[in-house]
């Protein structure tokens, strides 16, 4: 039925280690001016991410795209961890 192992267990980005994988769920959402950042960054609800570096910034990667973002903003990124 399900050709692909989830789980659904959510957390913030930075919480995941390097070489996890999850999908984008949603964003903190009390503070504007990071929700706007993270939208002109190309960052949405729906994308997989994978942290590929956790110091002194995170580094991620969006569908071959390669991010680095400060902590701030992955603490603001929520995410349904994958395998």
């Amino acid at each position: 039925m399900f050709t692909q192992t989830f789980t659904v267990e959510s957390s913030a980005l930075n919480l995941l280690k390097e070489k996890e994988k999850g999908i984008i769920t949603q964003f903190r959402k009390n503070d504007e001016l990071l929700l706007k950042k993270l939208i002109a960054m190309g960052i949405m609800p729906g994308l997989s991410v994978t942290i590929e570096q956790r110091f002194p910034s995170f580094v991620i990667n969006m569908n071959g795209t390669r991010l680095a973002i400060d902590r701030n903003l992955a603490r603001a990124i929520y995410v349904r961890r994958t395998r």
